[in-house]
């Protein structure tokens, strides 16, 4: 089994570095988070133009038909340069509908990138019928929905947002690059498209692919520290040379492969390897997140007294890697999934 990236995903992961660099520098990414953490021209960029919101969808559907690794190298990317437009969920909504009983036109209208679906946790919300009621909180882009992908405890769903009985409010959250959502369902209409593994599956995908953007919150963090220590000089000698940072760097660069095996793995399980994924995408959201908590923990210690301020982006990696890191549940709510499923409890 060969788990090495394929020339087309290198490439695509070059070119997407190169519209991170023209499109989402740390000016761009700041004059977002002035509008709300969001750049519309940027959005319309990636998922229209470039197509990348239908990456893995079939091309039946519409989509450019990869599989859920290249949409992983998308999705790492979007990490590592905090895009500010929801590629991530869009992404993920998108392969959703693709596996569930949506209808075509539905999945075209996503795949295309005319339509931005999101996947709602719905844990406390219910159904009655074809309506659902409840509270979603915490809901990742939920404000940037068209489509709600809704996956309750007794199924998955499909509701418009601007259906009768569905209020969305969005709002500044600890990440100060992306919003986060509460949807409330007020005897809103839905139409079901699975039962509840097909919740659970939506679910974990979404946990793989924050697992994955996680790796590249940690490889940006850790790039950007090795080229500090390499160019910051004290006593007449660059930083990177004394050994007690050297290990320290080492130790992180550990942690992020470590992770990134742990994220591609989780991520080669959802495109081939289903009966896997219950398993390890919880597994994979416990250990990159973790892994880049840490990461950008120690980036701000690294580069000293800029580290702590306002003008560096370090604490916009910092937050990003806290808000990873607690949405679905912490590690110990995802270790506690783990052993669930496996049968360890």
């Amino acid at each position: 089994m060969d788990f090495t990236f394929t020339a087309d995903q290198q490439d695509l992961r070059r070119a997407l570095a190169d519209v991170s660099a023209d499109h989402c520098g740390p000016e761009q990414v700041r004059a977002a988070i002035a509008a709300g953490a969001y750049d519309a021209d940027l959005a319309r960029l990636l998922s229209v133009e470039l197509g990348l919101a239908g990456f893995a969808v079939g091309e039946a559907a519409g989509g450019a038909g990869g599989s859920f690794v290249d949409a992983a190298v998308v999705i790492e990317e979007a990490g590592a340069a905090l895009w500010p437009a929801p590629i991530t969920s869009a992404v993920v909504g998108a392969v959703v509908l693709d596996r569930s009983a949506a209808p075509d036109a539905l999945v075209a209208s996503v795949a295309s990138g005319d339509a931005v679906a999101i996947v709602v946790p719905a844990a406390e919300v219910g159904s009655d019928g074809s309506v659902l009621s409840g509270t979603a909180e915490h809901v990742v882009d939920g404000h940037r929905a068209d489509v709600l992908v809704v996956a309750t405890p007794d199924g998955l769903w499909w509701v418009d947002s601007g259906t009768r009985g569905v209020t969305v409010g969005a709002g500044p959250s600890l990440d100060l690059t992306r919003w986060h959502a509460t949807v409330t369902f007020d005897r809103a209409a839905a139409t079901r498209i699975g039962d509840p593994q097909d919740a659970d599956r939506a679910i974990d995908l979404l946990r793989v692919a924050l697992s994955v953007e996680a790796v590249g919150v940690g490889r940006h963090c850790l790039a950007s520290t090795v080229n500090y220590l390499k160019t910051r000089v004290q006593f007449g000698k660059p930083i990177g040379s004394f050994q007690a940072l050297q290990h320290r760097c080492a130790d992180l660069a550990v942690a992020l492969e470590a992770a990134a095996s742990t994220a591609y793995y989780a991520a080669w399980a959802a495109a081939a390897s289903p009966a896997e994924l219950p398993v390890v995408a919880p597994l994979a959201k416990a250990v990159c997140t973790d892994s880049a908590y840490r990461i950008a923990s120690e980036t701000i210690q690294l580069h000293g007294g800029i580290g702590f301020t306002w003008e560096h982006e370090a604490h916009l990696y910092f937050k990003r890697a806290t808000a990873l890191r607690l949405v679905l549940g912490d590690a110990h709510e995802q270790r506690r999934v783990v052993a669930e499923r496996a049968g360890l409890k």
